[in-house]
Parts: C-alpha cells; sequence; structure tokens
C-alpha cells in the first residue's frame, strides 16, 4: 500500500472506501482520507479479529 492509493475498510462494521495519504511502517498502520470527506488516523491492518470485542479497533483493514 503507498501514498495514493484506494482502498476499502471498515469502520463501525461498515464498509467505507478512501485514499491512503499517510503510511506509518514502525507501527505497521496507515491513514485514510474518505470519500464523505473524513480522515482515519491510524488504520490497523488485521489477519483475523481479535476473540475479545473491547480488543477490536472502531476501524480496520481485515485482511483474507
Amino acid at each position: 500500500m503507498k501514498v495514493g492509493d484506494t482502498i476499502s475498510f471498515l469502520c463501525f462494521g461498515i464498509p467505507t472506501t478512501g485514499e491512503i495519504y499517510e503510511v506509518d511502517k514502525a507501527n505497521k498502520t496507515i491513514s485514510v482520507l474518505a470519500k464523505d470527506g473524513y480522515k482515519y488516523p491510524n488504520i490497523q491492518t488485521l489477519k483475523e479479529l481479535p476473540k475479545k470485542k473491547k480488543d477490536i479497533p472502531p476501524w480496520y483493514i481485515l485482511k483474507k
């Protein structure tokens, strides 16, 4: 994933699309500007959701 790529992610369980505006390789997160104009900082990329509901971040990318 690079700056300027368009991606799909989940925001509070709702599929959302946006454009990457920052990549943080140290924390393994990206920041996205959504099509609706909101900025979502520090989106985590997860391989699978955590077991405990409280450990699920509010916005995330689920890799399959």
